[in-house]
C-alpha cells in the first residue's frame, strides 16, 4: 500500500466555503471510488505549532502503488474533478509526496 499526500492552497479570490462545496459535492464523490484508491480524506489546515502552515490544504490517500494513483489522476473517471481542480487549488502551491508506513 501507497501513502500519496497532496497539498496545496486555494486561488487567489476562492474561498474556503467554494472549495468545501466542490471538494464534498465532486471530488470526495469521485476519488475513492476509482480504481486502485482505498482511502481518500482531505483536511482543511487550520493552524501550525509556529507561524503560519504553508498549505491551506492536506488530501490523505491510500493507493495500490504510485504507478496505480498515476493511472487513477489520468483516467476517464477523473476527468471532472483534474479539470474544475484548477477552480479552485492555486497549482503553483501544489506538491505531492508519496511513500511507505515504516514498519
Amino acid at each position: 500500500m501507497q501513502k500519496v499526500f497532496v497539498m496545496y492552497n486555494l486561488k487567489p479570490g476562492v474561498s474556503i466555503e467554494e472549495y468545501r462545496k466542490w471538494s464534498v459535492s465532486l471530488d470526495q464523490k469521485v476519488t475513492p471510488f476509482q480504481p486502485g484508491c482505498h482511502r481518500f480524506e482531505v483536511y482543511e489546515i487550520e493552524g501550525a505549532e509556529q507561524g503560519e502552515s504553508p498549505y491551506q490544504i492536506v488530501e490523505d490517500i491510500d493507493v495500490e502503488s504510485w504507478e496505480a494513483w498515476q493511472k487513477v489522476v489520468a483516467s476517464a473517471g477523473m476527468k471532472e474533478v483534474i479539470e474544475t481542480w484548477g477552480d479552485y487549488g492555486d497549482e503553483s502551491t501544489l506538491k505531492i509526496i508519496y511513500g511507505r508506513k515504516i514498519k
